[in-house]
């Protein structure tokens, strides 16, 4: 009777793999994705802030800025 038990229980387990890998492979893949676009957008984030020039404020003769 273990024998049976046993042998149902791995007959369930690859059948609910067999049915669940599409669809859980499909969610790897786009969870990966959002990933890297989530890190791309940010790196371009950063070299688009590294990038901008700082202009400089014009200082009169009191010291003050404009």
């Amino acid at each position: 009777m273990n024998d049976v038990a046993g042998l149902s229980l791995a007959l369930s387990v690859v059948t609910a793999l067999r049915v669940f890998a599409p669809a859980a492979r499909m969610l790897v893949r786009r969870l990966l994705g959002a990933t890297v676009r989530i890190g791309a957008e940010s790196l371009a984030e950063r070299r688009a802030a590294r990038m901008t020039p700082v202009t400089p404020q014009h200082v009169n003769e009191n010291g003050d800025s404009q």
